[in-house]
């Protein structure tokens, strides 16, 4: 079977090559006699896509491999490259700053080519947004800003966990904290007035290991919205621990704060430019339409041993 191998050159600090080669060379000499191992690198924004395009073209009547190796960026990329090609089987190899969606699937290890090679796949949602496909979480407003900002503060902080914390820092004091927004699920109103943040979740975490929607379930075909309206900074600064461990939606401190519902079709309308984040690539726009698509993906779990 043919293994392509999409790598971000400069993910995990540059160190991203060395490691997959390194996972492909112990590869056992009894598998490597059935498998091909392609490796192919990324070089600018986009570039993952268009790679995985044209591999998925070129293997239309063979089954084959396609793992990002990367963070959720990369994984992004390949994943809007391989999408509605069923021959396709998808791999993450997280040697990047962040891989949130593997984060899903406690207990397995995703760095282990040999065991990626044994695996089994599961069939996995994917959801559409606007004309892009995501198959984690797209997030909206307040923290969709903070990842907008480490993102241009990187360059200044050489690490990713500081810009992250200063861009807290600096929407949290934002005097433009909160987005008038009207959100709709499968054709009901659920929401109209002063959001703080949103995310529309097919997986569980984002932002670095925050579990924003601790129910979701990857193939039960539905997507789940979980909304905190606008809160106070001193309310905010109360409650977040209890938003980052997944305690939200069984916490009664979060009751006239947080909605929760789940569906197949999600608007959200913004007076103003809305910024979001799908599965960490920063969006801009007053209009988002996500659904759950009938375009899955057959998603390679590592086995055991």
């Amino acid at each position: 079977m043919k293994n392509y191998f999409i790598i971000n050159p400069v993910a995990g600090k540059g160190k991203a090559i060395e490691i997959v080669e390194k996972q492909i060379e112990i590869v056992s000499e009894e598998l490597k006699k059935d498998n091909e191992f392609i490796i192919i690198h990324t070089h600018h924004p986009g570039d993952g896509t268009e790679i995985c395009k044209e591999i998925c073209e070129e293997n239309k009547d063979q089954v084959i491999n396609v793992f990002a190796c990367g963070g959720d960026g990369t994984c992004f990329e390949v994943l809007n490259g391989i999408i509605g090609y069923k021959n396709v089987r998808f791999g993450m190899l997280p040697v990047g700053s962040c891989n949130d969606f593997l984060k899903t699937f406690p207990g397995y290890d995703f760095l282990d080519i040999e065991k990626q090679l044994k695996g089994k796949t599961i069939d996995v949602d994917t959801v559409k947004v606007n004309d892009e496909y995501i198959i984690n979480v797209a997030n909206f407003g307040f923290d969709a800003r903070a990842n907008d900002d480490q993102l241009k503060l990187r360059s200044k902080y050489k690490s990713v966990k500081t810009a992250y914390n200063m861009a807290l820092v600096k929407n949290i004091l934002s005097p433009k904290l909160g987005d008038s927004v009207e959100v709709t699920v499968d054709g009901k109103n659920v929401f109209e007035g002063k959001m703080l943040l949103s995310a529309v979740a097919n997986a569980k975490y984002y932002g670095g290991g925050y579990k924003c929607a601790p129910l979701a379930d990857v193939s039960d075909g539905l997507i789940d919205v979980v909304l905190v309206r606008k809160i106070s900074v001193i309310t905010f600064a109360k409650l977040v621990k209890f938003y980052k461990a997944g305690e939200h939606l069984n916490n009664k401190k979060f009751d006239k704060y947080v909605i929760f519902v789940r569906g197949k079709d999600i608007v959200i309308n913004a007076k103003n430019d809305l910024t979001s984040s799908y599965d960490g690539e920063v969006r801009h726009s007053l209009n988002y339409h996500l659904e759950i698509s009938d375009k899955k993906v057959k998603f390679i779990l590592p086995s055991a041993n």
